[in-house]
C-alpha cells in the first residue's frame, strides 16, 4: 500500500520536522501546508491522493477542529493523524469529533511528537480496513450465480474464548465460497459487495443459514460447548427488510434451536441510519436473539447510538486489538468501553487476536471474549469438530501440568489458549 501524507500546521518548523519522522517510515511521500483553508482546498479536489493527513489543532483562520468537519462533509476516507501542543482536554475532544464524523483517527498525539509515535499510527493504517480505492471483484456474476445455484456456499466457523478462564463461549460463522471443482473457497471480501449491488446478499444468507444452522445442532451438543453462541452477520441493508426476524425465528423453530442461541451481528458497513434498522433491532431482541454491533471502533457507531440501540454484543474492530499492548490510545479505549459495557450488560469481544503479547495484556481485562487467529482459525465444519477434540485434550494436559510442582507456570491461560489452536495444527500427533 502506497502511502501519501499530507501535514497541516501553520509551522513551517514543525512541518519540516513532521515530515522528516514521516519519510524514516514506511511512507511514500509527505507534503506539507501551512494554512488550512488551502488544504481543504486540495483535499477537496485530490483527496484520494493523500492516505494520511496529519492535523494541528491550533491554527489561524481556519482552527484545526474547523478542518476536521470539513474533511468529514467532503468525504475524507483517509487516516487522521491529531498532533497538537493543546491540552489534553481539547486533544480528546477533537478526536471524539473524528469518530463521531466518520473519519478515521489513527492517533492523537502531543507535541512533540516522535517517530515511534508516529509509526504507531501508520501501522495502524495498515491495519484498518480500507475503502481507499476501489477492489476489483474476485468472482464474477455469472459465476455468484452459479454458486448460489449449485449450493456451494460453504460455512466456516471460528470460536471465541473468555479471556480470563479459556472457555469455549462462542462462535462466529463466515461465508466461503466454492468455485465449480476448484478445491480454492472464496472469502467475503471476493463476492460479498457484487451480492449486495444485485441484490443476492438474501439468496446467500439464506443458504448459508441452511447449512450452518444443520451442523451447528451438532456443534453445540459438544460438552465444550455448552450454553455457546453463534453469530451470523447481517448487513444494515437487511436489516431494512421486516421480514428478518420473522424469518430467523422460522429458521430456529425449524432447525429446533433456541433463539437465545443465535446472534446476528450488525456490520458497520453502513450507517445504521433508517428507522427501519432501528425498528428491526428491537424486533430481534423481542425474539430473544441476540444483537452485535461488529467492528465497532471504524467510526460507523458513536456512543449515542450505543447507549440507545439494544444490542447484548460489542465487537471491537482488530484495528483497537492489533498491537494494544504497546498502544496506549487503543489500551483507553478498551478500557473505557470496559466500563461502558459492563454498566449496560453488554458482552465485549476483542476481535484480531494475532499475537501473543496482545493476548497477554487482553486477559487482564475483565468480562472480555476474544476471538481471532491465536484463538482459532476459521474453520469448516469437520474440522472444527476436530479442532473441538483437540482443545479437550489440551485441557487435560493443563489440568495434568497444574497439579505438577515441577512445571512452572505450566497453567497459565495464554500457553493454554495458543496449545488450542496449535494443537489443530498438529492434529496427528494426537489419538482422536
Amino acid at each position: 500500500m502506497s502511502i501519501n501524507v499530507l501535514v497541516i500546521d501553520d509551522s513551517l518548523a514543525c512541518c519540516h520536522v513532521l515530515s522528516e519522522y514521516l519519510m524514516q517510515l514506511d511512507v511514500n511521500r509527505v507534503e506539507y501546508c501551512t494554512d488550512a483553508g488551502s488544504a481543504i482546498k486540495i483535499l477537496t479536489k485530490y483527496a484520494r491522493d493523500y492516505q494520511v493527513v496529519v492535523i494541528d489543532l491550533h491554527m489561524p483562520n481556519m482552527d484545526g477542529i474547523e478542518l476536521l468537519m470539513n474533511l468529514s462533509e467532503i468525504g475524507y476516507r483517509g487516516g487522521v493523524i491529531i498532533a497538537s501542543a493543546m491540552e489534553n482536554r481539547i486533544i480528546e475532544a477533537a478526536s471524539q469529533i473524528v469518530t463521531n464524523s466518520r473519519l478515521r483517527l489513527l492517533g492523537a498525539l502531543t507535541k512533540p511528537v516522535s517517530t515511534k509515535e508516529l509509526k504507531l499510527c501508520i501501522e495502524r493504517l495498515f491495519m484498518m480496513e480500507s475503502d481507499l480505492a476501489p477492489k476489483p471483484a474476485s468472482i464474477s456474476l455469472d459465476e455468484l450465480h452459479q454458486a448460489l445455484n449449485e449450493n456451494k456456499i460453504v460455512p466456516y466457523f471460528q470460536a471465541q474464548m473468555d479471556a480470563k478462564t479459556g472457555d469455549i463461549v462462542g462462535f462466529e460463522v463466515l461465508c466461503r465460497i466454492q468455485l465449480g471443482n476448484k478445491l480454492q473457497l472464496l472469502s467475503p471480501a471476493s463476492f460479498l459487495e457484487l451480492a449486495e449491488s444485485h441484490n443476492l446478499l438474501n439468496d446467500l444468507t439464506e443458504k448459508l443459514l441452511d447449512k450452518a444452522l444443520s451442523q451447528w445442532k451438532l456443534i453445540s451438543q459438544d460438552d465444550s460447548c455448552d450454553n455457546c453462541s453463534l453469530s451470523i452477520n447481517l448487513s444494515p441493508s437487511q436489516l431494512n427488510q421486516a421480514s428478518w426476524p420473522n424469518r430467523l425465528v422460522k429458521y430456529c423453530h425449524d432447525n429446533q434451536i433456541a433463539r437465545s442461541q443465535l446472534t446476528i451481528e450488525i456490520t458497520e458497513n453502513q450507517a445504521l441510519s433508517e428507522q427501519s434498522q432501528y425498528s428491526n433491532i428491537s424486533r430481534l431482541r423481542l425474539h430473544d436473539f441476540g444483537v452485535a454491533i461488529d467492528d465497532f471502533g471504524t467510526g460507523y457507531t458513536n456512543l449515542i447510538q450505543l447507549c440507545c440501540l439494544p444490542i447484548s454484543e460489542l465487537k471491537l474492530d482488530m484495528s483497537l486489538v492489533r498491537g494494544i499492548h504497546h498502544d496506549p490510545l487503543a489500551q483507553t479505549i478498551l478500557k473505557s468501553l470496559q466500563e461502558i459495557s459492563s454498566k449496560l450488560g453488554v458482552k465485549l469481544v476483542a476481535e484480531g487476536v494475532e499475537d501473543l503479547r496482545d493476548l497477554n495484556y487482553l486477559e487482564k481485562i475483565d468480562n472480555l471474549r476474544l476471538q481471532g487467529f491465536l484463538i482459532c482459525r476459521p474453520k469448516p465444519f469437520g474440522d472444527l469438530m476436530r479442532w473441538l477434540k483437540a482443545h479437550k485434550k489440551v485441557e487435560g494436559l493443563k489440568t495434568q501440568a497444574s497439579d505438577s510442582s515441577s512445571v512452572k507456570d505450566a497453567g497459565s491461560k495464554a500457553s493454554y489458549l495458543v496449545s488450542a489452536e496449535l494443537c489443530e495444527i498438529r492434529v496427528s500427533n494426537y489419538t482422536i
